[in-house]
């Protein structure tokens, strides 16, 4: 375990070296989500409600995407691709360490710093831009808010990985990613609520893993949604952590029997 922790630290560290790239990162995430916030705020002039949303719950999802993103969405596991490629993989694979908790490790500095600004631009965008804001109060909605997002940041990281491990078979990994991330923020919910779509449409999404990154935290905390709504959406995400980690196991196993450690 301590092992892990010191991952963690040495990738906090990284941060202070390499700090200019992040904060231009957050004021790129802040200003994304300003546009957004001014977007739906001229939809609703002279509206109460729209698709079943009024504006208060319509900005806080907005607002809260935010902080969302900064848990789930931050990551380093595009560091896998280029050590795969690159033959630097070697140096993991000799050490007494899981390279996917050394990852994760890494992960969770990302996830830390990210974090801490969030918590910070948040507040900044509700005081100084004053939007009808949902504060939920339900404690179980609260419990249920957090635990889904611990979910959520599994699940993310598992998807991401396995694109990654990619690197295996191609050098060309970045396009994939690239694309494949720009419809996964589609598909969590990034752009809009997703149950806004067509009843059918939504029922499809609701079993994919990508409904569970961002839409559904979101929702649980918004409220107005059943008991039964949030515990299948929390047996589904789990089911998709379990599935996602034997696949990721399954083509990590296939990956090494390939492996060359060219360059090195």
């Amino acid at each position: 375990m301590k092992k892990y922790l010191f991952v963690t630290k040495n990738s906090l560290a990284e941060y202070f070296t390499y700090r200019l790239n992040f904060v231009l990162w957050r004021v790129r995430v802040v200003i994304s989500v300003l546009i957004t916030f001014f977007l739906w705020q001229t939809i609703y002039s002279g509206r109460r409600e729209i698709f079943n949303y009024n504006q208060s719950q319509m900005m806080t999802y907005v607002i809260l995407l935010s902080f969302i993103s900064a848990v789930v969405m931050s990551t380093q596991t595009f560091r896998v691709a280029e050590e795969i490629n690159s033959g630097s993989l070697s140096n993991f694979l000799i050490r007494p360490l899981s390279y996917f908790r050394f990852n994760l490790s890494r992960d969770l500095a990302d996830k830390i710093i990210n974090i801490i600004f969030a918590t910070i631009e948040v507040p900044l965008i509700i005081l100084i831009f004053r939007p009808p804001f949902f504060w939920q109060t339900n404690p179980l909605n609260l419990i249920l808010f957090f635990f889904s997002l611990v979910l959520s940041t599994l699940l993310f990281f598992e998807i991401s990985m396995l694109l990654s491990l990619i690197g295996f078979w191609s050098r060309e990994v970045w396009a994939p990613r690239f694309i494949f991330f720009i419809l996964i923020a589609f598909l969590a919910g990034t752009y809009f609520p997703l149950d806004i779509v067509p009843a059918p449409l939504y029922s499809f999404l609701k079993l994919l893993p990508f409904t569970y990154l961002v839409f559904f935290p979101l929702r649980i905390y918004l409220g107005g949604v059943s008991v039964s709504f949030m515990a299948t959406g929390l047996a589904v995400s789990s089911s998709w952590i379990f599935v996602l980690y034997f696949i990721m196991r399954k083509v990590w196993r296939n990956g090494l029997k390939i492996y060359t450690a060219e360059g090195k």
